[in-house]
């Protein structure tokens, strides 16, 4: 049975009680007989729902209350009463949630969550694929790059594509975005769109973390925040900036820990297999380099020279990992550089200790390398998990506040060649200045960080679900 089903039953009990209490003194006239007849509807169809799904624990009890509503019997209220708190418990029934989901790359910001309900039985998940873009004007010319493919299946979770989904048809209970951006996708995936149907749930695709000007807009006041039925929250430190410029008071917020770091959690405790092609790694200092989709704006203008660094020391290899809306961005933005961007893959890919990064997943990256040299990106605060060193090349378009939500101290900073030269040697050479730093940071702005966030945000919603709709809140016995 779905949840629906179980609210919609709950309310036709409810409504039931309130007449026989309404029968219990009322004289018996036209309305009386009236309410009688409702009821008897009504109880039919509270029948009809519990055949269909061969609920007999709670078709036995209301087969009682079918003979109490006939003959007006002693004890009516009683039982109706005892039906409708014990029917959670006696009926067997799912949460239906739909995961919307884009880039494969941004998979990690949902996946614990999706897996946690995909193994328990009180959820139903499903996932669907949808595309993302972006659209510029050229010379009055409309021009648009979308990606859309399927990144699921390799990593064994099906899917459908968003043809092949009505949500209209489907009526979810819950329904989960990690992208908050309009202009990135089709309105049919507004965040607004979809909260008209169902109770819909955000949860970030990035760590919020350094507070920059326009935070208060992009934390707090972008519509997703207005019409979400509930938000995901990392730390309280958060929930408390949260509830500063939220326009409701932050009041839909879940300080549960934000599911995108389960994912590196884990990738702590197990092997990860070297994809094919990077035996190159192997028996050398391994940098991982993650840039950001604006080359014009990132420390790739700094490419021969970090590319030089890598060719003159052998004993080093570099992993490059490309934002995943870089060729989209270059394209439609600065097609002038796309060529540019072309020929510096490919050099990278013809170099002996050089591989570029293709795989959807952050996870060989983040296992084969021994440090990171970052551009602005949600990536960097999840590496803090790795406890590897790491150097953040402020290539920021808006300013710093002072104010974190999660320390920035555990990253050496750097926004010239010259502070990159000097990371990469320092790192050869076995120094790393910040190890108590990213210890301390971890346990006083990241206590969630013990791979059950996604559990903790299906257990919340579990409960916030039935607190909503006045249901008792089923007992799931211990294993």
């Amino acid at each position: 049975m779905r949840y629906c089903m179980l609210v919609y039953i709950s309310k036709m009990v409810s409504t039931l009680l309130e007449a026989a209490r309404y029968l219990r003194t009322a004289p018996v006239d036209g309305m009386g007989m009236e309410l009688l007849e409702n009821g008897r509807r009504m109880l039919a169809q509270i029948r009809e729902v519990l055949e269909s799904g061969h609920e007999d624990s709670a078709l036995s009890q209301l087969t009682e209350i079918e003979t109490l509503w006939k003959h007006s019997g002693a004890g009516l209220e009683e039982q109706l009463e005892m039906f409708l708190s014990e029917l959670p418990e006696r009926v067997s029934y799912r949460v239906r949630a739909v995961f919307f989901a884009e880039l494969g790359e941004k998979w990690d910001a949902m996946s614990s969550v999706y897996e946690f309900m995909r193994d328990d039985p009180r959820f139903d998940p499903i996932v669907v694929r949808t595309p993302v873009g972006r659209v510029v004007t050229r010379n009055g010319k409309r021009e648009q790059e979308v990606i859309y493919k399927d990144f699921l299946t390799s990593m064994g979770v099906p899917s459908f594509g968003y043809d092949e989904y009505d949500i209209e048809t489907d009526c979810p209970e819950l329904a989960f975005i990690s992208q908050p951006y309009e202009g990135c996708t089709l309105e049919q995936f507004w965040p607004e769109t979809l909260a008209k149907h169902t109770r819909l749930v955000y949860i970030p695709y990035f760590l919020p973390a350094i507070v920059l000007e326009d935070y208060p807009t992009v934390l707090c006041r972008m519509r997703v925040y207005d019409v979400a039925w509930k938000v995901i929250g990392s730390n309280q430190k958060h929930y408390k900036y949260y509830c500063r410029y939220a326009r409701h008071g932050g009041a839909n917020m879940l300080v549960t820990g934000v599911p995108k770091i389960d994912p590196v959690i884990r990738l702590r405790g197990k092997e990860v297999p070297i994809p094919a092609g990077w035996e190159c790694l192997h028996g050398r200092k391994t940098f991982l380099w993650n840039t950001w989709y604006n080359i014009d704006a990132s420390s790739l203008c700094f490419f021969d020279d970090i590319f030089g660094w890598f060719a003159s020391h052998q004993d080093c290899a570099l992993i490059w990992r490309l934002h995943p809306m870089t060729d989209t961005i270059t394209k439609l933005y600065s097609p002038e550089a796309y060529g540019q961007l072309q020929g510096y893959i490919q050099s990278v890919e013809k170099a002996p200790n050089m591989v570029v990064d293709r795989e959807v997943s952050f996870e060989p990256s983040f296992a084969c390398s021994d440090a990171q040299i970052s551009d602005h990106s949600s990536m960097m605060h999840q590496y803090l998990l790795m406890d590897k060193p790491l150097l953040w090349f402020q290539n920021l378009t808006a300013s710093m506040t002072g104010e974190t939500l999660i320390g920035c101290d555990w990253m050496e900073q750097t926004g010239q060649l010259s502070g990159i030269l000097a990371f990469l040697e320092r790192i050869r050479c076995g120094e790393d200045r910040n190890v108590q730093l990213r210890k301390q940071t971890v346990e006083q702005d990241l206590p969630t960080a013990d791979g059950h966030c996604g559990e903790r945000v299906c257990e919340a919603l579990w409960e916030a679900l039935h607190q909503d709709d006045g249901i008792p809140c089923k007992e799931i016995p211990l294993s």
